[in-house]
Protein backbone atom coordinates (compact mmCIF):
# COMPACT_ATOMS: atom_id res chain seq x y z
CA UNK A 1 0.00 0.00 0.00
CA UNK A 2 1.74 3.55 -0.76
CA UNK A 3 2.07 5.95 1.87
CA UNK A 4 -0.39 8.69 2.47
CA UNK A 5 1.12 11.79 0.82
CA UNK A 6 -1.43 14.00 2.42
CA UNK A 7 -0.03 14.07 5.32
CA UNK A 8 1.62 16.83 6.55
CA UNK A 9 4.65 15.65 7.58
CA UNK A 10 5.07 14.49 3.55
CA UNK A 11 3.72 17.44 2.63
CA UNK A 12 6.65 19.26 4.26
CA UNK A 13 9.29 16.32 3.08
CA UNK A 14 8.16 17.29 -0.16
CA UNK A 15 8.61 21.59 0.11
CA UNK A 16 12.12 20.51 1.86
CA UNK A 17 13.09 18.59 -1.43
CA UNK A 18 11.63 20.96 -3.73
CA UNK A 19 13.78 23.87 -2.10
CA UNK A 20 16.69 22.11 -2.04
CA UNK A 21 16.47 20.75 -5.96
CA UNK A 22 15.30 24.82 -6.51
CA UNK A 23 18.08 25.97 -5.01
CA UNK A 24 20.71 23.27 -6.66
CA UNK A 25 19.21 23.77 -10.12
CA UNK A 26 19.30 27.93 -10.28
CA UNK A 27 22.92 28.02 -8.87
CA UNK A 28 23.86 29.42 -12.39
CA UNK A 29 22.73 29.51 -15.56
CA UNK A 30 25.08 26.63 -16.68
CA UNK A 31 23.11 24.65 -13.50
CA UNK A 32 20.07 25.66 -14.91
CA UNK A 33 20.69 24.58 -18.38
CA UNK A 34 21.85 21.09 -17.35
CA UNK A 35 19.19 20.40 -16.24
CA UNK A 36 16.82 21.58 -18.61
CA UNK A 37 19.02 18.94 -20.78
CA UNK A 38 18.60 16.69 -18.47
CA UNK A 39 15.19 16.83 -18.40
CA UNK A 40 14.94 17.04 -22.13
CA UNK A 41 13.26 20.32 -22.49
CA UNK A 42 16.53 21.83 -24.09
CA UNK A 43 19.32 21.17 -26.22
CA UNK A 44 23.15 21.57 -24.87
CA UNK A 45 23.18 24.41 -27.01
CA UNK A 46 20.03 26.19 -24.86
CA UNK A 47 17.36 25.87 -27.74
CA UNK A 48 14.65 24.50 -26.91
CA UNK A 49 13.97 20.70 -28.50
CA UNK A 50 11.61 20.56 -30.96
CA UNK A 51 8.74 18.40 -28.33
CA UNK A 52 8.98 22.35 -26.57
CA UNK A 53 9.07 24.57 -29.90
Amino acid sequence: MPADLNTPEAVEHFRKAARAFTQSATVSREAALAVLVKEGIATKSGKLTKRYR
